[in-house]
């Protein structure tokens, strides 16, 4: 059913993507000290903004979308239990993301040079971490909303603030300190933060085992509001 929707193909895949190399090209990141190029920097972080995109709005909407057109109802004429179904959409959608991984890291080392230090299991575990985090948001999201006008408010709400303090774009530190404070308990700071230390720096446990340990906190916590919260209904 996804690879069916083109568009969906174009905002999932492309599009971020697009944004990288636009990012890439701009004259900026002199404020981030050292030698580092910014399209070395941003580029953990415009992973980390695809995978959160990719559970928050994507997953969302195609729930949502299910829903308009009486899909869920037939579903729910099957023996198909409702954790079965939410344990298939995320495994699902968990090998979009890895593939969203590769396709923007082979972009950014052969159109940027960007750099990556090879710590392929850091980033495997951040990225599936990261992915069923943020998938099992896209889930409650749908269980709230009937409609797209009714997602797309609870979405932008959830979505803008992780985009924009997230340590994606820029690091937290350039955020006033009450925002460095919000930006400290969101999840995608971890993601971003885990794969930069992965895409940029040599193996070290110590710093990267500590966004893992957080992005464990938060899968488990979502986990356990996934399974009290999510219901298969139209």
């Amino acid at each position: 059913m996804f690879f069916r929707e083109k568009e969906g193909f174009y905002w999932t895949v492309l599009m971020p993507a697009f944004i990288y190399i636009a990012l890439s090209l701009l004259p900026i990141g002199g404020g981030l000290g050292g030698q580092l190029k910014y399209s070395n920097f941003v580029l953990p972080g415009i992973i980390a903004m695809t995978i959160m995109q990719g559970g928050i709005y994507s997953l969302a909407y195609w729930m949502v979308d299910l829903k308009s057109r009486g899909v869920i109802k037939r579903l729910l004429a099957t023996p198909l239990k409702q954790w079965q179904l939410a344990l298939s959409l995320v495994c699902a959608r968990l090998v979009m993301v890895l593939g969203q991984v590769v396709i923007l890291t082979v972009l950014g080392i052969f159109a940027f040079h960007a750099s990556f230090m090879g710590n392929v299991i850091s980033t495997l575990i951040l990225a599936l971490e990261g992915g069923a985090i943020f998938l099992m948001m896209g889930l409650l999201i749908s269980n709230y909303a009937k409609s797209y006008d009714t997602a797309a408010p609870i979405t932008s709400a959830i979505g803008l603030p992780l985009t924009f303090l997230g340590n994606i774009f820029y690091p937290i530190s350039a955020l006033p300190h009450t925002l460095q404070i919000v930006a400290t308990v969101l999840p995608i700071t971890y993601l971003a933060d885990g794969l930069r230390q992965a895409y940029l720096y040599p193996f070290n446990f110590a710093k990267i085992g500590f966004d893992i340990l957080i992005l464990a906190i938060w899968l488990a916590a979502m986990l356990v509001a996934t399974v009290s919260i999510f219901r298969l209904k139209e």
